[in-house]
């Protein structure tokens, strides 16, 4: 090698070097520092993401401060959001927060977004059920029940219609669990989230009579009275029957009276009776 060669060999190693050093420096200088007294470092959504979606590196970035606008709890670091499902929709700039994020299972993402002690109950509906295709996953609605009621010998069947459960989280529809678009879209199932007790109510329901989903304002927390199921006999209980009504007995007319008169005419006796 000529001393040519070797100088131009020197020279690359030396801007290499040198281009490493400018680039370390400057990711230094673009990460936020908590040296400040009065900053804080917290992790931020970098890109607006749906609810259910599994996060990257490139989702993600970290951003200094005010302490005092630091929520409790804050991720400090983007490998504590790394390869964790959103449970809801985020947006741009959004600080991360454990009750944000969900840990991802083997299972389907689903599984990920139900809250602890509650299951996912899917049911058919169609374009009426389904409130005419605007039910959207993170919606929450009513559920009532029609049925008829009487039919009794020859006593017409009345509708009555009953309100079973309240405020219920739609999880999915059909088998999107993502608002990745608010336009209508007629769907033919709908997946709620609920206690084993309402799944239970929920059952007993669909084949009481017909369900309809009624669609809920997302401000509006107000309680609705629900109607109550009757309770069901235990096993080995004894069933009372109910108390036999005595039958009502038509009085009987009085008795009446008859009376034998004799009558005599001439040389002839004849006897007559007669009723009082």
């Amino acid at each position: 090698m000529n001393t040519r060669s070797l100088f131009f060999v020197l020279l690359s190693l030396v801007f290499g070097v040198g281009a490493v050093m400018l680039a370390q420096n400057w990711l230094k200088q673009s990460q936020p520092t908590s040296d400040h007294p009065d900053q804080a470092v917290v992790v931020t959504m970098s890109v607006s993401v749906p609810s259910g979606t599994v996060l990257e590196a490139k989702h993600l970035s970290l951003q200094a401060i005010p302490k005092a606008l630091a929520p409790r709890d804050a991720l400090t670091s983007i490998d504590q959001a790394v390869d964790k499902v959103a449970k809801f929709p985020m947006l741009q700039g959004d600080t991360l927060h454990p009750d944000k994020l969900a840990l991802r299972g083997e299972g389907s993402v689903l599984a990920s977004l139900i809250e602890p002690n509650k299951r996912a109950v899917t049911i058919r509906v169609n374009d009426v059920v389904g409130v005419a295709g605007f039910l959207l996953p993170g919606n929450r609605v009513d559920v009532l029940v029609t049925f008829k009621v009487g039919n009794v010998r020859n006593v017409a069947a009345e509708t009555q219609t009953e309100v079973v459960l309240s405020n219920l989280k739609v999880l999915a529809v059909d088998q999107k669990a993502n608002q990745d678009s608010s336009q209508p879209l007629v769907v033919r199932a709908v997946t709620l989230e609920v206690t084993l007790e309402q799944a239970e109510s929920l059952m007993s329901a669909r084949g009481k009579g017909t369900i309809q989903l009624a669609l809920r304002n997302p401000t509006d927390d107000s309680e609705v009275s629900v109607a109550q199921a009757s309770p069901e006999p235990q096993p080995g209980t004894p069933v009372t029957q109910p108390e036999a009504v005595p039958a009502k007995v038509a009085p009987r007319p009085p008795e009446q009276r008859k009376m034998k008169i004799e009558v005599i005419r001439g040389t002839a006796q004849q006897t007559v009776t007669v009723e009082s």
